[in-house]
């Protein structure tokens, strides 16, 4: 499978201020790529210069194998993107606007302009004006304008900016059906429960450095290991948990009116078995499912994401 982007070592450097630091990730043919990172990540930036709009200050990134420092406009045309809420004209309709961006890159293909009004599910308001859209429907029109050139890699910057949870789902499901022609997506966003749906795989960065990059099935493969975390209430948490510790010498950790500890499914067995006999109530038994919520603040300490 071919690398859509590359980059290869990129820095950053404002002033005498480093944003961004010998970062390093690539983004395959037909997946969705998640971009995550507290405030002052760094992300904005890397995001700033991957489209051309900010200069690199060292390294290397490329766009479908082409350097976008040796030829910037050749790897910038495979290369579409929403930054936030997209900007359209209100008193034309949207095929006009699509058609009125055709012409600015050069080519008005009608049947280029069908295909993706049809992609992102316009069809009955396409010949509205833009002024009555919703935003969900401004963001499927500001991706149709994006995708009209047929580009490689669209990146989408807080994408669900605004949207309620219909437009979030339309979203989602208008991009895993174009990662099935090929395209390739990079998408930032502060909805860690709606990343974790829509990514194949994702990147942390925190301070401007790479600090991790998983994928989907590997956090869903530690979900389903032999030895879990599982979840107790009890009827005296408090005793539960010294008793566990006394008997099996296992660490239990206590949360908000629970207590967890990590065992087989014959050890928790064993241990609810063992509560019992103690007199202690056993109220609930749950495996705590480790989300890319906890991959997150595993990895930055709990810091406000952006």
């Amino acid at each position: 499978m071919s690398k859509v982007l590359e980059l290869k070592s990129v820095n950053k450097v404002i002033g005498k201020k480093e944003i961004v630091k010998d970062l390093s990730f690539t983004i395959e043919e037909g997946e969705i790529f998640g971009f995550l990172g507290p405030n002052g990540a760094g992300k904005t930036t890397t995001i700033k210069m991957i489209t051309g709009l900010i200069s690199i200050t060292s390294g290397e990134i490329l766009i479908d194998g082409i350097s976008i420092k040796k030829n910037f406009e050749e790897a910038l045309s495979n290369v579409g993107g929403i930054i936030e809420n997209p900007e359209m004209y209100g008193y034309l309709s949207g095929l006009d606007n699509l058609k009125l961006y055709g012409r600015m890159q050069g080519s008005l293909d009608k049947n280029r302009i069908s295909e993706v009004v049809s992609l992102v599910k316009l069809e009955n308001r396409i010949n509205d004006k833009v002024k009555g859209y919703s935003l969900g429907m401004r963001q499927r029109l500001g991706l149709a304008q994006a995708l009209i050139h047929k580009p490689k890699l669209i990146i989408l910057d807080e994408p669900t900016n605004g949207l309620d949870p219909v437009g979030i789902k339309e979203l989602r499901e208008t991009l895993k059906s174009l990662t099935a022609t090929g395209t390739s997506v990079l998408v930032s966003s502060h909805l860690l429960s709606e990343m974790e749906l829509m990514c194949d795989r994702f990147c942390i960065i925190d301070s401007g450095i790479l600090k991790d990059i998983k994928t989907m099935n590997g956090i869903k493969a530690s979900k389903e290991a032999a030895v879990k975390s599982y979840v107790l209430e009890t009827s005296n948490n408090k005793l539960a948990k010294n008793i566990i510790e006394k008997e099996t010498n296992k660490e239990v950790k206590e949360i908000t009116e629970k207590i967890t500890v990590r065992s087989t499914k014959e050890e928790i067995g064993k241990i609810n078995k063992l509560l019992v006999l103690k007199d202690i109530e056993v109220y609930e038994i749950s495996i705590y499912s480790k989300s890319l919520e906890d991959e997150f603040i595993e990895i930055t300490g709990s810091k406000q994401l952006r």
